[in-house]
């Protein structure tokens, strides 16, 4: 077997090449892992990315469902308006089903006051509407008398407790009554009385009026029987 002789130098050379070559290797495969886990990063950031955009969607759908959901149950709501209006129609089916004194009657009903004031009653009307009574006072003190001072002291009141405002004359709302001078004319009371009731009393100056002997605003009273 024949033997070769390689000198020094290329041995060193040799080993000079293989270990360059074993450093690219090592090094090529080192840039590839990282050429893959560089790879592998970007996948994971980019399925993280979608998951978090479809879970922002998701909540942005469950909140506007909710919106929508709450505005729906707002619009169904009745507004207090609608229910006291719906109240309000309630109520007036109820009184037009109530039976309301619909005659006329003439009236001798007196009534004195120790001003020296006489009133007289001489007739009512009632409709649905309304009640009408014909009355004559004469003022028989030395003063100016009012009937109806401020506008609030006329009523008409009924055995159950209802009362009807006076719609004041508009030429003389405080029903002015001067010295020795009678007032005659109409007074209508605002809305029908039930047929339920059995009497009605006539007040003047129901809340300020006094019975004094020298008082100018005169309380009367006079009593109205609406039987036969």
């Amino acid at each position: 077997m024949r033997s070769y002789f390689i000198p020094t130098q290329y041995l060193k050379h040799y080993d000079m090449n293989n270990n360059n070559l074993k450093n690219r290797v090592i090094k090529n495969s080192s840039d590839t892992n990282n050429h893959n886990s560089g790879f592998l990063l970007g996948i994971i950031s980019v399925v993280l990315l979608i998951v978090c955009i479809s879970v922002l969607l998701l909540f942005n759908n469950k909140q506007a469902q909710r919106i929508i959901t709450r505005k729906i149950n707002i619009d169904n709501l009745k507004k207090p308006s609608d229910i006291q209006s719906s109240r309000d129609n309630n109520n007036t089916i109820e009184v037009s089903k109530t039976s309301m004194l619909v005659t006329e009657k003439t009236l001798n009903v007196k009534a004195e006051h120790p001003n020296g004031t006489v009133g007289r009653l001489t007739n009512i009307s009632l409709n649905k509407e309304k009640t009408i009574v014909e009355m004559a006072m004469t003022n028989g003190s030395q003063y100016t008398i009012h009937l109806n001072l401020h506008g609030k002291g006329v009523v008409l009141l009924d055995d159950l407790g209802n009362k009807y405002n006076l719609e004041p004359p508009v030429d003389n709302p405080y029903l002015e009554i001067e010295s020795g001078q009678t007032f005659k004319g109409e007074l209508v009371f605002l809305g029908g009385v039930t047929s339920k009731a059995n009497n009605l009393t006539l007040i003047t100056n129901n809340q300020i009026g006094s019975d004094q002997r020298f008082s100018r605003r005169p309380k009367m009273k006079f009593y109205i029987e609406l039987g036969s």
